[in-house]
């Protein structure tokens, strides 16, 4: 054991990072395989669990057969543990450990870790790994507590407490699994509770753990306001990438929930039967579950072709960086829509609030965004093979809801072939990766060729 782990140590970054997670995803669906992890009526095969444990190590929530007919209370705690595993990293949690028992972590383990978190320094790097493990049990204790008026007395002080503990973990990692049957949140969808507590763990959890910190650090400030002008002022002590991340989210919750809205108000089958109040808060869900958290209170199935092919973009810009959010990221795909911006208009360099972008930093934005796109093409393209007779906007939105761990589906995962359920597996784990393996990969480049430049030459674009 202590030669494989020597070994495992001299692997280099983004291959630690993968394996850490592989091994995880095949314990967790060897575990869950197991007959005593299992209701006595599951149907499940071995596939079932693999593509489970895939799922939930990846924080996506899609499924092949349902969590709550397949699996008993001990499979059921054995699945918040694989989203827990997949939420922070299982890295971080063992790094955490080692430095709560008083070891030291290497250099090269803190480099991986820096990495895993998408942190872009290491300064009181030791301090900043321990609270976001201490504060992510506080956040999920908090949105439990609160869940807890809702569904103890609905369920008992037994199922309802462990299904408000269990609905708040899997929400603050956005990982849309629920243990309450096959329709997700949708029995819940004139609860202001669930609608609330639900939606602001997403918010939390995928916002990202640096900007978490700095809020924290300028709450006092931005609570002492007295006017707008002072609000404005002490907003701009935030840093910039907290500044991007809070705008971008906020501007994508308000346009989804705009676009969901004047898309489904008068559809009978989603919105069209609720009063205002209903609607406002299904809405609001709807627009918040597209930061990658998977979870619904409207079928899907159900939709405007619009609405499918909207959320879908949504989907795929996700979350933000160094979060349980998946997706592209806000800030990548702000950057990129800075960079397009800043072409028509005959810029030489990216800005955003009177400051310059890092050009190595806007193509690394690119290089992700582009690389996102070919792999949804690819994915959606080996599922229609598979799969022909589906139509092929459903394909799109599972395809784009795999890769950016989102989680959503219009009831089709669990009919689509089993060459297609493999593709969806394989974008999971890609989307759960990518974001961390590129820019690591990025960081790695050979230095000797990294400056190299021959003649120049011409092509001709456009």
């Amino acid at each position: 054991m202590r030669r494989l782990l020597n070994r495992f140590s001299l692997l280099p970054v983004p291959l630690k990072i993968l394996l850490s997670f592989a091994v995880v995803i095949l314990s967790g669906s060897l575990v869950l395989a197991l007959p005593f992890s299992q209701l006595e009526s599951s149907n499940a095969t071995y596939f079932d669990h693999l593509f489970t444990a895939v799922s939930m190590v990846c924080v996506t929530g899609l499924f092949t057969e349902p969590l709550a007919d397949t699996y008993n209370l001990f499979g059921q705690i054995i699945g918040l543990v694989l989203i827990k595993l997949g939420g922070l990293g299982l890295i971080t949690i063992v790094a955490t450990i080692v430095m709560q028992l008083g070891r030291r972590v290497s250099m090269k383990d803190e480099v991986t870790l820096q990495q895993a978190l998408n942190r872009g320094d290491m300064v009181n790097f030791r301090n900043f790994l321990l609270s976001v493990v201490k504060y992510t049990f506080v956040i999920e204790g908090i949105g439990a507590f609160f869940l807890t008026f809702y569904f103890v007395p609905l369920f008992g002080w037994a199922k309802g407490l462990f299904t408000s503990i269990f609905l708040s973990i899997s929400a603050f990692n956005n990982a849309g699994f629920d243990n309450l049957g096959s329709t997700s949140l949708q029995a819940f969808v004139d609860s202001p509770i669930v609608n609330t507590v639900i939606p602001l763990l997403i918010i939390v959890g995928g916002i990202g753990f640096s900007v978490w910190f700095d809020v924290a650090k300028n709450f006092k400030s931005l609570i002492s306001v007295r006017n707008w002008v002072e609000l404005k002022g002490r907003y701009r002590r935030l840093k910039l990438h907290t500044r991007l991340v809070i705008n971008w989210t906020a501007g994508l919750i308000i346009a989804a929930m705009a676009l969901f809205y004047f898309s489904e108000w008068n559809n009978s089958a989603t919105l069209g039967e609720m009063g205002l109040f209903d609607k406002l808060q299904a809405t609001f869900f709807q627009a918040v579950t597209l930061r990658t958290a998977g979870f619904g209170t409207v079928g899907y199935p159900d939709l405007h072709l619009f609405t499918i092919l909207f959320m879908t973009v949504f989907m795929f810009i996700g979350g933000s960086p160094g979060g349980t959010a998946g997706g592209a990221k806000t800030s990548t795909v702000a950057l990129v829509v800075k960079l397009i911006w800043a072409e028509i208009t005959g810029q030489r360099y990216v800005h955003y609030q009177k400051r310059t972008i890092d050009t190595e930093i806007v193509q690394r934005a690119l290089v992700i965004v582009v690389m996102f796109i070919s792999i949804v093409f690819v994915g959606m393209s080996l599922m229609a093979i598979f799969d022909e007779s589906v139509p092929m906007q459903y394909l799109f939105f599972e395809s784009v809801s795999a890769l950016g761990t989102v989680g959503l589906s219009a009831d089709l995962t669990p009919l689509l072939s089993k060459g297609s359920q493999t593709v969806i597996m394989c974008l999971m784990f890609i989307g759960r990766l990518g974001p961390i393996t590129i820019f690591t990969a990025l960081g790695l480049s050979d230095r000797t060729h990294k400056n190299k430049r021959y003649a120049t030459g011409n092509i001709l674009i456009g």
